[in-house]
């Protein structure tokens, strides 16, 4: 089995003819792979429906061509500014009801259906792009799941989601009060 050698590449960072001399800098490294796009939506897709691999592509092409493998990161951790302005319901809130402002990464809800669903058709379009690719050798799906406390958030949706999972995990009111132990205090549920 090959080793891997690498690193994280952010060719969105840098002025364009630099990924040349990247390239060669990395194979004198000895470097055989490099993950590329897990943070490039908005350079992909500056605008909705609107997409630009070409700085994507010469990345691919270039490295490539020096005998350096592709790994590619679905770039779901960083929805652009642009769907957070069109819908702002995709954003976080914290145990209080504030709404995460966008300015980092990770600002938006696991369980909005409106984020799955960009999120979604910006994968498949990096899909579509390098799914056949030879110079792919694998695929990251999203980047440091749980990062910036990512993983809580109190939305609607979140509470939505949380009683349909608790009602296929218990299936009944009663079963879920017996688990928990809410006859202490008189904490028992009634309603879902």
């Amino acid at each position: 089995m090959k080793k891997l050698f690498g690193a994280c590449y952010y060719p969105e960072h840098w002025k364009y003819e630099r990924i040349e001399k990247d390239a060669e800098i990395m194979k004198f490294l000895g470097f055989n792979v490099v993950r590329i796009g897990e943070f490039a939506w908005s350079v992909v897709e500056p605008n909705p429906g609107e997409y630009d691999f070409s700085l994507l592509d010469r990345v691919v092409d270039t490295f490539s061509k020096k005998g350096i493998e592709i790994i590619i990161g679905t770039p779901t951790a960083t929805p652009p500014a642009w769907l957070v302005k069109l819908h702002p319901e995709i954003l976080q809130e914290d145990e209080f009801g504030h709404k995460i402002n966008f300015g980092s990464r990770r600002h938006y809800c696991f369980n909005s259906q409106i984020y799955r669903k960009f999120a979604k058709r910006i994968t498949e379009k990096y899909a579509e792009r390098y799914g056949s690719s030879s110079a792919v050798i694998a695929w990251q799906i999203d980047n440091e799941y749980g990062c910036h406390n990512s993983t809580v958030c109190y939305c609607d949706d979140c509470a939505r989601e949380f009683r349909r999972w608790l009602k296929r995990k218990y299936g009944k009111l009663e079963s879920l009060n017996e688990a928990w132990g809410t006859v202490f205090w008189s904490q028992q549920y009634r309603s879902w």
